[in-house]
């Protein structure tokens, strides 16, 4: 159900170091969108989810063999040559699964 009472709106006001905000200015403006926007998208998202939108974690490792099993477990795998896992290894960012 659509709510088409204009809510009231309030002002939040947070501390960070400049180059992260421009940062993030960059990074939203590539979304097409606005700083503003893209922190009311995370805290409707927060709400959405009951907490943080992503899992807080210091091991990237263990997220990506995570996700690894996962996709390995739901059949996303792709089967390449010996030849082409080396020019993967060679260049990981260049490879295209066409």
């Amino acid at each position: 159900m659509i709510n088409t009472s204009k809510s009231e709106k309030t002002r939040l006001t947070i501390r960070m170091d400049l180059d992260r905000k421009q940062k993030a200015e960059q990074v939203a403006s590539s979304l097409g969108i606005d700083l503003t926007g893209a922190v009311n998208l995370f805290i409707s998202q927060m709400i959405k989810e009951n907490g943080l939108p992503f899992k807080p974690t210091n091991d990237t490792l263990a997220s990506d063999l995570k996700q690894a099993l996962k996709e390995v477990k739901n059949g996303e795998t792709t089967t390449v040559s010996v030849d082409e896992f080396l020019k993967i290894l060679d260049d990981p960012d260049g490879y295209t699964n066409d």
